[in-house]
């Protein structure tokens, strides 16, 4: 007896051809592994160009109507552009460019910046537009220096240890608390009166006198010399020394009339940490660096450093996200040792000892080729990919599995092992085929999903796929030639060290197990199916009262949706913002309220729980970090320690500091919330659009107000904050009789109370700015208006009240557009304990559209809510997708238009065991639990394949419908069992983690593992059913063979 030659059949007779494919595969996955980045989420692209323009001194509604409309309408038209939003401050315009996905990065940049150059009709004040592409860094670990030292000598170390850590490999260092510094030259109104100057006109002499002019080379046929002036003054005594009028008769220098400093500039940051002056390090990796490898780096260094600090100074490490990978990837890493202990308890128990560990060592086998593959494509190690591995773990067996129990039970009925080997890799190939690429069909349409979650999540497909096709690969190329060897006989072991008889003793309890299953199998089992064979219809109806039960869950409310629930931070932050123009001493008074209380706190709880509070005196802190700067600002930044570590969680920590709290006077709004981990948005934020910036404003207080009314909710807050009162000036009628123009008078009150930038210079790592002004006294009190003399085109001077009047109106901060409208965000953050974004979008929609309508606004969700939107979409397309591709694949194998739709009737089933694992879990859905059905979709179906399979291989040997269904189910309950098994018990350490880090991906393993463990059953009971059904049916259509007449 001879079996036809065929690829398969020569990998198992070939003596090291199987071992040689093994050992590629290995090496290429030990590549890839040490090859590979260590990182938080995936590497993705952002699509994103930011355009900003800086006019020093304008108000938000002067920066809106010069600079961001005209802009925003060139840039609209920009190919491949996705959205523009754009935000008017005071002094600044931001606009934010997003390209569609996939949009050439330097094409896009490319054609912004034309577009922005075609603009000639900026301000003439204002500065040259910066456009740049937005890199992706992501954070290591910020380091704060702090002391009792000046801020002179904190700069110079900070940016000495920049240096050093920059030489070292770290990739970018943002330093903040550092304010910018300049040279104030402030000279009295009076004294520009005595000497009939203006402003400008000493700023045009300072300019003309300091600066570092080359002037080319002299005498070339001689000795050439270079020819240089080093005039550039660089402190406060050399600008003193610039002469003023020095053709007139008294020579005047700058210092005789003006009052020169160098100071920091306007709305500056400034740090405190333990009521020192401090300065933040951020410490930044590429896209395509090792955050592990950078966290070593900053240790080396840090060891290095902390001896020779000079005295007291001192270097906290805090928001170390290299820590938090680390921890992440340790508790994914040893769910999957536990995982993988469980699989290879369970390949033991159901399989010959042999057999069981060449199925076993396929794991590490395929698992390496994967991560081989995995490498090749640009592929990192992070929390996404990692757990796909968890996911495949027991995946990864199922095919090996079906072969070698196929295998196995030829072998036992006295066949050849080289032909029981090869005959079950012959056999199984198609079906098993089949079922892998069932499973790439699930996956597969994941990758179509879009947005920023696509980017995230689309790790898990990728993976999957790559696992399978190398599981494949070991299945049919390797384990057969292993098998052969694993069928001859075993030499008794009659040795008696400890060994050796834990060897046999072993052996007995496997086989005692195997006599036990056998019997079950063929006795209580094989009369059950019998039963449920005759009386189909009650197992359907019983299967059709799970789905309703289940429908019955989710539409009364017993199942929540929450999108993308992330784990708990660790950061918080308390943004106090006061009414524009508030004193800073009346913020920095209500900041060190703000620290008192916190410490109030956390000796109410009575146990450590924070690590670190950063206290900033001018910026208010975004959800990204960094945020709006400004006088009337301020925060805290708190990190507590690791939610593992504690048992009081950030909502009844910000509750209980909150209720401590004393608002003064004078406050707009505090808001404390969480810094939130993962992809940027809120979960509830409502964008509202008009044209009327008052009625917006008002339109936003009124969704903040019924937003704070719903449960749940903790905290509000708008985009849109109230600024200063503006004075709006003019020209009398005797001022234009002079011949002042509205330019000449804007010029002189911009210089008097804004500045005139005379020049900038470089001071090693700063850039000074050089501002010739009027007093602080004079500038701060607004009775100067009165008194500032205002110069003519001929010389003379004129009091400002004469040629100017004045109206007053309410500004505001900034004024933000989307899509080329004037638009204003309200966010809110909610207790994930107590409801969900769902419920209170749903809640806000009822009352929204009559808002909308009383102050002529228009509203939509944005946020996570438009990513939601976007992601369900695609998810929605992918799955028709999945659908028909499974379903071409089973027309192929079966070579029927019916029978697929019965194998693909399990996967309603398993959605049903899907969802009632989140109810007894007491789980939301998530993005993740349909990432998981997607996947459990094309695992369940495996299992229906590989049973349907062997019943029309029973019918082929001349069965009955009724027997041969028996007989299928029967003889296949070990291999449908152990493939499910194995892949609930991967995924079962992980379902039962604790650890609130993991919290976020225990939705997808409960899909799949109640999703499997329900189908399970029912594939053995339900699929024979309806298979019954299906059969019968098309036996009555047969006609009836004719008799020869």
């Amino acid at each position: 007896m001879s079996h036809p030659a065929n690829p398969v059949g020569f990998f198992v007779r070939h003596k090291v051809a199987a071992n040689l494919v093994m050992l590629v595969m290995l090496m290429i996955g030990v590549l890839g592994l040490m090859r590979m980045n260590i990182q938080f989420f995936p590497t993705f692209a952002l699509d994103f160009v930011t355009v900003r323009v800086v006019w020093s001194g304008a108000a938000a509604e002067d920066i809106e109507q010069a600079i961001t409309q005209p802009l925003e309408q060139r840039l609209r038209s920009l190919e491949g552009l996705k959205s523009m939003t754009s935000t008017s401050a005071q002094g600044v315009s931001n606009i934010t460019l997003e390209f569609v996905e996939g949009t050439d990065a330097i094409i896009a940049l490319d054609d912004a910046r034309q577009s922005v150059d075609e603009f000639r009709n900026l301000p003439a004040d204002a500065e040259r537009p910066e456009v740049i592409r937005v890199a992706r860094f992501d954070p290591i670990a910020t380091l704060v220096i702090y002391g009792p030292y000046a801020d002179h000598e904190l700069r110079a170390l900070a940016y000495r240890y920049e240096r050093d850590l920059l030489a070292r490999g770290i990739d970018r260092i943002d330093i903040r608390g550092l304010p910018a510094q300049q040279i104030s030259i402030e000279v009295p109104n009076s004294q520009l009166q005595q000497l009939g100057m203006s402003l400008d006109q000493v700023a045009e002499r300072v300019a003309a006198e300091s600066s570092d002019l080359p002037a080319g080379l002299a005498g070339e046929l001689d000795s050439a010399r270079e020819l240089r002036a080093m005039q550039q003054r660089r402190n406060p005594e050399q600008f003193g020394n610039i002469p003023l009028q020095p053709g007139g008769v008294n020579y005047v220098r700058l210092g005789d009339v003006a009052n020169i400093r160098q100071e920091s500039m306007r709305n500056q940051l400034e740090l405190r940490h333990k009521d020192y002056p401090a300065v933040e390090l951020l410490l930044q990796r590429a896209e395509n660096g090792d955050s592990l490898a950078s966290a070593n780096v900053l240790t080396d260094w840090l060891a290095e450093v902390e001896p020779t600090l000079p005295p007291g100074i001192s270097i906290d490490v805090y928001e170390q996200a290299w820590q938090l990978i680390n921890d992440r990837i340790g508790l994914l890493v040893s769910n999957g040792i536990s995982g993988l202990v469980l699989v290879l308890l369970l390949l033991y128990l159901f399989l010959p000892g042999r057999v069981a560990l060449w199925v076993a060592v396929g794991i590490p086998t395929a698992f390496l080729a994967a991560l081989g593959v995995f490498w090749l494509i640009g592929g990192s190690i992070n929390m996404i990919s990692l757990f796909a591995l968890i996911m495949a773990l027991g995946v990864i067996v199922d095919d090996a599995i079906v072969v070698g129990e196929d295998a196995d039970a030829h072998f036992r009925n006295g066949e050849n092992p080289a032909y029981a080997s090869e005959g079950a890799a012959n056999r199984m190939l198609w079906p098993v085929v089949a079922s892998s690429l069932t499973t790439i069909a699930a996956f597969m349409p994941l990758l179509v999903v879009g947005g920023i979650f696509g980017n995230i999540l689309g790790d898990i497909p990728i993976v999957m796929i790559c696992v399978l096709i190398a599981s494949l690969l070991e299945c049919f190329v390797v384990l057969p030639h292993h098998l052969r060897n694993a069928f001859k006989p075993a030499a008794a072991s009659v040795g008696n060290s400890l060994w050796q008889r834990s060897g046999r003793r072993v052996d007995r309890v496997r086989q005692g197990f195997d006599r036990h299953f056998d019997n079950f199998r063929e006795g209580r089992f094989r009369r059950f199916s019998q039963l449920t064979l005759q009386h189909r219809g009650a197992t359907l109806a019983c299967a059709l009262v799970s789905i309703i039960l289940t429908i019955g869950l989710i539409s009364g409310g017993r199942i929540g949706f929450s999108f993308f629930p992330t784990p708990e931070p660790q950061a918080i932050y308390a943004n106090a913002n006061f009414v524009a123009g508030t004193p800073k001493a009346q913020v920095d008074a209500f900041l060190e309220h703000l620290q008192d209380t916190l410490n109030q706190t956390e000796e109410s709880f009575g146990v450590h729980l924070i690590d670190n509070a950063i206290v900033r005196r001018g910026e208010a802190v975004g959800a990204s970090g960094a945020g709006r700067v400004g006088d009337q600002l301020g925060s805290i930044s708190v990190e507590l320690s690791s939610p593992d570590h504690r048992d009081v969680r950030n909502i009844a920590f910000i509750r209980a500091w909150r209720e401590r709290i004393q608002l003064p006077p004078g406050i707009d709004k505090l808001v404390i919330t969480e810094r939130t981990g993962g992809p940027p948005g809120k979960d509830v934020n409502v964008r509202i659009t008009g044209d009327n910036p008052t009625q917006l404003k008002l339109a936003a207080e009124a969704v903040s107000v019924m937003l704070s009314s719903i449960a749940g909710v903790v905290s509000t807050e708008d985009d849109m904050p109230w600024g200063r009162e503006q004075l709006i000036y003019s020209l009398t009628p005797y001022g234009q009789s002079l011949g002042l123009s509205t330019q000449s008078l804007g010029r002189q009150l911009r210089a008097a109370y804004d500045g005139r930038l005379a020049q900038i210079y470089q001071q090693q790592s700063d850039e000074i700015e050089v501002r010739v002004q009027l007093p602080r006294a004079e500038r701060e009190q607004l009775g100067s208006l009165n008194d500032l003399a205002i110069r003519l085109d001929d010389g003379r001077f004129v009091p400002l009240n004469q040629v100017a009047e004045f109206d007053t109106r309410q500004g505001f901060e900034a004024l933000r557009h989307a899509e080329g409208r004037l638009a204003v965000e309200v966010t809110a953050d909610i207790d994930a304990t107590q409801t969900t974004a769902g419920v209170v979008l749903a809640t806000l929609g009822d009352a929204l559209p009559e808002l909308a309508a009383q102050y002529n606004v228009r509203y939509s969700f944005e946020g996570r809510s438009a990513d939601q939107r976007e992601t369900l979409g695609d998810m929605r397309t992918g799955l028709i997708i999945g659908l028909l591709l499974m379903y071409a694949v089973l027309v192929w194998v079966f070579s029927s238009w019916s029978t697929p739709v019965i194998v693909m009737a399990v996967i309603p089933l398993a959605l049903v065991g899907a969802l009632l694992g989140h109810w007894v879990m007491g789980l939301n859905l998530t993005i993740l639990s349909l990432f998981g059905l997607f996947g459990l979709s094309g695992i369940v179906v495996n299992n229906s394949i590989i049973l349907v399979s062997f019943y029309q291989q029973q019918r082929k040997r001349g069965l009955g419908i009724t027997e041969a269904l028996n007989e299928a189910v029967v003889q296949r309950l070990r291999a449908v069992l152990l493939t499910s098994l194995t892949t609930i018990g991967g995924l079962l350490p992980l379902l039962f983690e604790t650890s609130l880090q993991a919290q976020f991906l225990i939705p997808m393993a409960t899909s799949i593992a109640f999703g499997l463990g329900f189908s399970t059953l029912l594939v053995l009971l339900v699929i024979p059913a309806l298979m019954s059904v299906l059969e019968g049916f098309k036996e009555r259509k047969r006609p009836a063979p004719t008799q020869a007449g």
